[in-house]
């Protein structure tokens, strides 16, 4: 055979193994399965679900199912927020496929498909302890401006271009309802704080508009701003974190605030403060003990309202009571400042007016 018949095999031979390297990759990054958009999970059932494993951003957060709904082992136990828990199965399930990009394990690390990673992971449990679906979401993909990221399910090659991602909560807190307390000031009765120097007590009008100090000493007067803040200290009382008792043995509870409403619940918080951190245990009782009763005849709509919303609110303070049992609560700075206010803040000197100091 001549060199120049040599010479072209050899070309042949190099051209085919660049084209099978072409195709190879293509293989690698096919196009959609299917056309259109497509649920990326499926079939998931709420009710079969009792372990969530959520990691993101270095953070674990883990959901078991009880009796009433989940709880979060990272605190203790402590009951997840049933809005949260319903919205990320919702959102997990609207995820959709917009297509599969590729099914190459060496293309992972830069999608960011990978455990380590990832811009977070979800996996879903069932009451045997077998993983039933999970995903691992990767990058934003470089056209999708926000709205399009890579991912892959747990135990899957394919990656896919996502559309409807949800943003993975990483955080144990954020699974919880931190919005603990809600009293509107019109329905403060009294309001009764203890330091470790000093107490006071503040009651309210009607609409909550005037607040009094009751211990001001000759030469003070109240200052109205101060009292009003301490007043409404629960008007939207949340927590920044939660632990259970057992493991602030180390905080001193030496600070009480309660507040009564109208409606007969009672509030007693106990306060510790460590720095710059204040912590709270609350108990909650219904002090109206009188059974509510049907009386003979016809009763008057008045009268039934009355009596429906007493039993509303004994109801919502037995349920508050037993979430809160047993918890210390971390709150945020300015409402650790307005629960554990001392006396000295409440009042100022009265200014007498010169003129009458030169009568005689």
């Amino acid at each position: 055979m001549s060199d120049k018949k040599l010479s072209v095999l050899g070309i042949l031979a190099a051209g085919s193994i660049v084209l099978a390297l072409l195709v190879s990759q293509y293989a690698n990054k096919s196009k959609p399965a299917a056309s259109g958009l497509g649920a990326f999970i499926q079939g998931l059932e709420p009710a079969n679900v009792h372990k969530i494993v959520v990691k993101q951003g270095g953070n674990t957060v883990t959901l078991e199912r009880g009796d009433e709904g989940f709880t979060i082992a990272e605190k203790d136990g402590y009951p997840a927020a049933m809005k949260v828990v319903n919205n990320l199965f919702t959102s997990c399930s609207d995820i959709k496929t917009v297509e599969l990009y590729t099914q190459d394990e060496k293309n992972y690390k830069d999608l960011g498909v990978t455990e380590a990673d990832s811009q977070g992971m979800i996996e879903f449990f069932g009451a045997d302890g077998n993983s039933i679906t999970g995903f691992i979401l990767g990058k934003e993909t470089e056209t999708g401006k926000g709205t399009l990221s890579y991912g892959r399910l747990i135990n899957d090659k394919k990656v896919y271009i996502l559309t409807d991602v949800p943003w993975i909560q990483g955080t144990a807190v954020e699974y919880t309802n931190q919005d603990l307390i809600y009293v509107k000031k019109e329905n403060v009765d009294w309001v009764t704080v203890a330091g470790p120097n000093d107490s006071y007590s503040l009651v309210s009008d009607a609409n909550g508009e005037i607040v009094t100090l009751k211990e001001v000493a000759a030469g003070k007067k109240q200052k109205d701003d101060e009292c009003k803040q301490v007043l409404g200290a629960l008007s939207t009382l949340r927590f920044d974190d939660v632990m259970g008792a057992d493991k602030a043995k180390d905080l001193v509870f030496d600070h009480k605030f309660n507040l009564q409403m109208k409606n007969s619940t009672l509030f007693n918080l106990e306060l510790a403060k460590k720095g710059s951190d204040t912590y709270m245990k609350c108990k909650v009782e219904f002090t109206d003990k009188k059974a509510v009763t049907k009386e003979e005849g016809v009763e008057s709509q008045e009268a039934l309202k009355k009596k429906e919303a007493k039993l509303l609110a004994k109801e919502n303070a037995l349920k508050l009571a037993a979430t809160t049992e047993g918890w210390v609560y971390k709150l945020p700075s300015y409402m650790g400042t307005n629960l554990t206010k001392p006396l000295s803040e409440l009042v100022e000197d009265i200014v007498k007016d010169a003129n009458d100091a030169n009568k005689i």
